[in-house]
């Protein structure tokens, strides 16, 4: 205990403040926040099953765990993004660090299934206000000349959050249960949000007046664009694409997003300045990471059906064959920061393209006999360029931003990653299940999934393998586009 209270508190907080080593005190408090947000979601997909029998529920149902997670982020990153640009990051960072403590807490008491949900939307939300402003704090904190550095060291976090979590997350289900990963998720929130109340300081001009000037009606109509357009892509590949819901739903969501751009257009101060997309170097930025975005997602839901199903691995054995992604990014994305700020952020972000094209041809080289090395190399080149095109692409975009849009343009960053993994993952779904239902198979994914490892339905599995090869080429065809418009826009590097 200091013996003047808060007054050597604030000392202390001023020292940190003043230190050549501020930013690695930052990039120490974000990056703990960041990290517990993605490994508590990957922990979970490793409980699910351990959950779903705990609680007695079954698989549709118990997927409405991540699902209602993923629509929390997605609907509030932007809104929260520009929340922060008003009243200061720090204010809605350690908010949002509350909030997800409160929801772990909550899942960890959890006796039934509303209460669980209840839960994981308060993560959800407390994550969205982590989210929209972590990469934001770094990026303010290290110096412009290091902006493609401090993103690297960001998304290293990310890949080793995406690895950690089911690694962990499988050693605390097998020793104590599931609700043992949302201890550790509240531990570490206690840890970032007393790191971050010591080092954070609010970059933004903290308005007057802030939430009577922050554009709820424009807030609302972005979140229920994408709540809508969300749910509608999930269902698409269950219910089918021609379903009334499916189709309503896209109907819905595209009357909303209509209403979301007139708003933003007339709006004073709106959610996002649509003249932004105007610069190429920010429009094509937005659209070559959703497009890489889209591409992989399939293979990351589609490959671990492949391993298991049909080539007849143990889940462990997958997991290992798949890792070489998450770890290569979290290696490569840091590197790849450091080369975008020496020689400029186009052809860093190029050749991480070109390596996820080249991922994804690799995989339409798998057959039903094929050896699990290939899946490796595929592994390994995504993460590669996954890592490779991150960092710079990133900077490209928060370059022309300016600072004052940090947090709006970062939640912009991590909503087209969202929205890309689900349409991918519908893409892919779609060509597979069509495959299917061509060979006269059940048009779902429910044949493969009852499939016993190595034995039995030849046939089916060479539909499936056949079908998921398609998806994977469609992907490679996708990221080649991003990858020739990304290398004909301006570099961008003289306005970082």
């Amino acid at each position: 205990m200091w013996p003047h209270g808060h007054k050597d508190l604030k000392y202390f907080v001023e020292i940190i403040a003043s230190s050549s080593k501020y930013k690695w005190w930052v990039y120490s408090a974000v990056a703990v926040g960041a990290y517990v947000t993605v490994s508590d979601q990957t922990g979970t997909n490793i409980a699910m099953p351990r959950i779903s029998e705990d609680l007695a529920l079954d698989i549709p149902t118990v997927q409405w765990i991540y699902l209602l997670y993923t629509l929390c982020i997605s609907a509030l990153v932007i809104p929260m993004g520009k929340m922060s640009d008003i009243v200061g990051r720090k204010t809605v960072y350690s908010s949002g660090l509350i909030l997800f403590l409160i929801g772990s807490i909550v899942v960890y008491f959890a006796g039934n299934f509303s209460i669980l949900l209840f839960g994981k939307a308060t993560q959800g939300i407390g994550a969205a206000m982590i989210q929209s402003n972590g990469m934001a704090l770094i990026v303010e904190a290290f110096p412009r000349s290091e902006r493609g550095k401090a993103l690297g060291l960001y998304m290293t976090i990310i890949g080793l959050g995406a690895v950690g979590g089911p690694v962990l997350g499988g050693f605390l289900v097998n020793l104590f249960g599931w609700r043992a990963i949302y201890v550790m998720s509240a531990i570490l929130c206690l840890f970032a949000l007393g790191l971050s109340t010591l080092v954070l300081k609010n970059f933004s001009g903290e308005r007057k007046n802030g939430l009577l000037t922050f554009d709820w009606p424009g807030a609302g109509l972005s979140a229920g664009f994408l709540s809508i357009v969300l749910i509608s892509l999930t269902f698409s590949y269950r219910a089918g694409w021609s379903n009334l819901y499916v189709l309503v739903g896209f109907l819905v969501s595209f009357g909303l997003l209509c209403g979301f751009l007139y708003r933003e257009k007339i709006c004073e101060d709106p959610m996002i300045e649509l003249s932004l997309f105007r610069h190429p170097v920010f429009s094509l930025g937005i659209a070559a990471r959703y497009m890489s975005f889209m591409a992989g997602a399939s293979a990351f839901f589609l490959m671990p059906f492949y391993l298991i199903q049909i080539l007849g691995l143990k889940e462990s054995s997958a997991a290992l064959i798949m890792a070489p992604a998450s770890i290569m990014m979290a290696v490569s994305s840091p590197l790849s920061g450091r080369v975008s700020d020496k020689f400029g952020t186009k052809w860093p972000a190029v050749l991480g393209l070109i390596l996820t094209c080249a991922a994804l041809l690799t995989y339409t080289l798998v057959d039903v006999d094929s050896s699990p090395v290939v899946v490796m190399v595929g592994m390994f080149l995504s993460g590669s360029g996954n890592g490779i095109f991150g960092s710079p692409n990133t900077s490209a975009v928060m370059g022309i931003a300016g600072q004052s849009r940090y947090g709006v343009v970062t939640a912009l960053v991590n909503m087209t990653r969202t929205t890309g993994n689900l349409t991918g993952l519908s893409m892919g779904i779609t060509l597979v299940v069509l495959s299917m239902g061509f060979a006269g198979y059940e048009a779902d994914l429910s044949s493969i999934s009852k499939l016993d490892g190595g034995g039995g339905g030849a046939e089916l599995k060479s539909v499936f393998t056949l079908g998921m090869k398609k998806a994977f080429l469609a992907g490679a065809v996708l990221v080649g586009f991003a990858a020739i418009f990304t290398a004909l826009r301006p570099d961008g590097s003289d306005l970082r």
